[in-house]
């Protein structure tokens, strides 16, 4: 088995905290994602609170939470943050994900969180079939559609909601759509094997 360079493993996550290489910088809207998979890592090596200052964690929850909207949830960077409010400023299902998730990591107990405005941007994204839309502008739904957005609304759900509301997600609708994605991956390896 190599060895895992640990020391060096921090040093590039670090690294990236504070300034993305520039291959990454393009990817501006998706750094919600990159800082949850950055700082997960650290967690992961039992390093994040020995290789981050307390000053370190505290600026990027006071981050993340900048990238909270008024109406619930959390854009994936503050570069979309207007001053007006716009549909083209909107919270993402991901990017909430795994803004919660980085605040738990960090250590924050999710007392800044929106959270009834959060949990009805959940329901509002469900589709009929149980499904859930990443995007909402407006009314309209855009995005693609499949699992990954559905784990990210459940654990959510679980997060922000230790009770389960009446006016909750569907939860039968999401297991159905769970089951017709398994159907559909059993018929598709069905189709490839012969």
């Amino acid at each position: 088995m190599l060895h895992l360079d640990i020391s060096k493993h921090v040093a590039y996550h670090k690294r990236c905290l504070g300034l993305l290489p520039n291959d990454f910088q393009r990817t501006d809207l998706n750094r919600m994602s990159l800082g949850f998979f950055l700082l997960n890592s650290l967690d992961i090596l039992n390093q994040l609170d020995t290789a981050t200052s307390p000053e370190d964690r505290q600026h990027w929850i006071d981050w993340i939470y900048k990238c909270q909207l008024p109406n619930g949830g959390f854009r994936g960077s503050t570069a979309t943050k207007t001053k007006e409010h716009s549909v083209y400023d909107t919270a993402h299902l991901p990017a909430s994900y795994f803004a919660i998730a980085s605040l738990l990591i960090l250590g924050d107990d999710l007392k800044g969180i929106n959270r009834d405005a959060t949990l009805l941007g959940l329901k509002k994204s469900q589709n009929e079939n149980g499904s859930f839309t990443p995007v909402l502008l407006g009314e309209e739904r855009f995005g693609e559609v499949d699992v990954r957005h559905l784990y990210c609304a459940i654990a959510i759900r679980d997060l922000l909601s230790p009770v389960k509301a009446e006016k909750d997600i569907d939860v039968p609708a999401a297991v159905r759509y769970i089951q017709q994605c398994k159907v559909i991956s059993y018929i598709s390896v069905l189709i490839i094997e012969l």
